[in-house]
């Protein structure tokens, strides 16, 4: 490997800028400490186009597990916060039981500090009412679903969450970021974190290489925060080659047909829906933008290209997003390359999904001769890193200091939006490292 060109020092050094690096970030600064934070992609600021989506995600978007389902991963300032779909959910109930970790602390925290919560109905558009209305009808408790969105700041009509917000109304971990970088926070762009530099068993460090090359970080506290797929190959390079053995990517499809009249297009996505815990499907209303919907028509093979000229109703059409549970297999390589097979039980999930949503979707008045189903995306891989197993409670690999914080800490899949759990997992964290800090002092203070 070429020498390091630079040496840089801080309090905490940060690999990542989603959700849990960001408020890992904003956390520690608060508390003055200097924090040096690596992020691989971009500070991207053009939003609302697929085009520029393109330019936000890892090869363009072009990221293809080994049997080959597809999986958008970003890489920007901000993480996949940039252009998720502002979707909400708290923890699950079983990290409590289970694992002994409250989490209520931190929710009640975030959810005063950013306004979570259902959009007002007068942001609740056409083509979701017609969705939810014909669920309801069939008994399913589909409602309005939390939202990190401020809905005085969304436009009507628009449902370009996905694309990144151009109003400002979605919350991403850029807001953390820019308030980090006020109280100091030094962010390298372009910068990939390649290891953990270790002495004893003790990080020390990281290795990172950025546009002026090579750079050593040296640093009291290492957190790892650079997503599902990019947190395991550092830490396979760093010696723990268990990282990556197994992982979540929650399996999700598309279910569309045209009505004669507005579609899920100009709706914010995933404005309500249902969550069939015991059958681990999730499904709300979801608009693709035309790019999207037919990248997905043409991996299908042909059965998807015989559907393409469908694209062309994307305006009056109803869509409906089937999203599962999947298992804890698969694997996630040092090259990042990725293995990720779909069983039985998922594509049992799938299909499920799909034919309540061609029900739905009919009873809402789409004709069930034009529906469309697309092929298999999967989305924010976690569980690489599990607590429980390669973590500790406090999320500490066996390298002491070292830590993760992202999609990587949940301990089983779960199916459903993590957000607001990776936040208030980085919450927590720091309020430990905090404590832990002021205690040596006092102990330094003491002898």
């Amino acid at each position: 490997m070429t020498e390091p060109r630079r040496l840089m020092q801080a309090d905490v050094v940060i690999a990542g800028s989603g959700p849990g690096g960001a408020t890992m970030a904003r956390e520690l600064s608060r508390k003055g400490k200097k924090v040096i934070l690596c992020e691989a992609g971009k500070y991207q600021e053009r939003f609302g186009y697929s085009p520029f989506l393109l330019s936000m995600l890892d090869n363009f978007g072009l990221t293809f597990s080994k049997e080959g389902t597809w999986v958008m991963r970003p890489k920007t300032a901000g993480g996949a916060s940039v252009v998720f779909c502002g979707t909400a959910v708290k923890p699950p109930a079983w990290l409590k039981d289970k694992y002994g970790i409250d989490l209520t602390e931190e929710v009640d925290e975030l959810y005063e500090e950013v306004p979570i919560q259902p959009l007002p109905d007068s942001r609740i558009g056409p083509a979701a009412r017609k969705i939810m209305q014909s669920a309801q009808d069939m008994g399913l408790d589909w409602n309005p679903i939390d939202k990190w969105i401020r809905a005085d700041k969304c436009k009507q009509d628009c449902g370009l969450c996905a694309l990144g917000c151009p109003t400002g109304a979605k919350w991403t971990a850029r807001e953390f970021l820019e308030e980090a970088k006020r109280n100091g926070l030094e962010l390298l762009l372009q910068t990939k974190v390649d290891r953990v530099l270790t002495e004893n068993g003790k990080a020390m460090g990281v290795r990172a290489k950025g546009p002026s090359g090579w750079v050593d970080i040296l640093a009291e506290t290492v957190i790892l925060s650079a997503g599902g797929q990019g947190t395991p190959p550092i830490l396979q390079r760093s010696g723990i080659h268990d990282a990556g053995q197994g992982f979540f990517c929650d399996p999700l499809w598309f279910v569309a047909g045209p009505i004669e009249s507005q579609g899920s297009y100009f709706d914010v996505p995933m404005t309500a829906g249902v969550n069939l815990f015991e059958d681990g499907i999730m499904m709300t209303d979801q608009g693709l933008p035309p790019m999207m919907y037919s990248s997905l028509l043409t991996l299908d093979g042909p059965k998807g290209w015989a559907s393409l000229p469908r694209v062309l109703d994307y305006k009056k059409s109803l869509s409906i997003m089937i999203k599962v549970r999947d298992g804890l297999d698969g694997r996630i390589n040092q090259d990042e390359s990725f293995s990720k097979p779909l069983d039985y039980d998922t594509w049992w999930k799938l299909n499920k999904g799909a034919a309540l949503a061609e029900e739905i979707l009919t009873k809402a008045g789409a004709d069930r001769d034009k529906l469309v189903t697309t092929t298999v995306v999967a989305s924010h891989p976690g569980g690489t890193v599990r607590i429980g197993e390669l973590l500790d409670k406090d999320c500490q690999t066996e390298i002491q200091n070292c830590y993760c914080m992202d999609t990587t800490v949940i301990p089983e899949a779960w199916g459903l939006p993590p957000t607001v759990t990776v936040v208030a997992m980085a919450k927590r964290l720091a309020k430990h490292l905090t404590i832990a800090a002021e205690a040596k002092v006092a102990a330094k203070g003491a002898a």
